[in-house]
């Protein structure tokens, strides 16, 4: 059991997701001493507002605009007075290399989206109570770190393989459609449109191989990963925003009634990705 502490705990909370945002605000009302005292929808305005309020814990998205969470830790660790901040990692991205990057930046703790949002509370008050805030030696990084040459830098960047240009590619078109992060079906989703732009044939037989592969990776089963993946697709034609479905699909505005099937929807996302790279490279 938590135990819970009698003085208030601020909170920030960033994320490009209005409707995300307004969940974690609901999940936090259930505990008294949590107060949210801001919250931002871009990197830009998450720096402003963090420096400002000073919060005890942030929540923080990977993948928002102006500036992504990476770049946000890069430039909190130079401020003095947030070396006391609890940053909490919130996302959809579950690659080493972004979890060791967050941590190394000073980031406490790192929750994968979809998650229960009742669970939400108990796990950042723990982290909260665990946490040493007054010694954080990984808050900031050494001087010779900050001040590295551009040609390290760029050296760093090209260890970046194809998968994880993809995976940031797929997240953000999933982002740009509006699938809500905290569906089932939106991993089930991610993983889905990823091995199709990867796949060799340009196609993966969803029944047969696509819905099974996800199903192992998750540990369920392939029926409730067409179930999850049907229902986030009906939410995002629900709510039917004509500009951002027309990105991807040109019929969108003439089918309000007719969302795509699983197949059409995960077809579509991968060849626009997958063209995108053949133009570009």
């Amino acid at each position: 059991m938590v135990r819970i502490v009698n003085e208030k705990i601020t909170v920030y909370v960033v994320d490009d997701s209005e409707e995300y945002i307004q969940l974690v605000e609901e999940s936090l009302s259930n505990i008294p001493n949590f107060e949210i005292i801001g919250k931002a929808y871009d990197g830009e305005a998450a720096i402003k507002g963090i420096t400002e309020t000073k919060p005890d814990i942030v929540l923080l998205d990977l993948v928002i605009p102006q500036k992504d969470g990476i770049a946000v830790l890069e430039e909190l660790q130079k401020e003095e007075e947030l070396h006391n901040s609890v940053i909490i990692m919130l996302t959809a991205i579950g690659q080493d290399k972004y979890i060791k990057k967050a941590l190394s930046l000073g980031a406490e703790y790192y929750i994968m989206k979809p998650y229960d949002m009742n669970l939400l509370p108990k796990r950042i008050l723990q982290v909260y109570q665990d946490s040493e805030r007054n010694k954080k030696p990984n808050f900031r990084i050494p001087t010779a770190m900050n001040s590295q040459p551009r040609a390290i830098r760029a050296k760093e960047r090209q260890s970046y393989t194809l998968r994880d240009y993809a995976e940031a590619d797929v997240i953000k078109a999933l982002r740009d459609i509006g699938v809500p992060a905290h569906l089932s079906g939106y991993g089930y989703l991610q993983k889905a449109i990823l091995e199709t732009v990867l796949s060799e044939r340009g196609f993966i037989p969803i029944t047969k191989e696509l819905y099974p592969m996800i199903a192992e990776s998750f540990n369920t089963t392939p029926g409730k990963v067409e179930r999850a993946i049907r229902g986030a697709i009906q939410k995002v034609w629900q709510r039917m925003n004509p500009e951002k479905l027309a990105k991807f699909f040109t019929y969108a505005e003439n089918r309000k009634d007719a969302h795509p099937t699983n197949s059409e929807f995960i077809a579509t996302i991968a060849d626009k990705i997958r063209l995108m790279y053949l133009t570009k490279y």
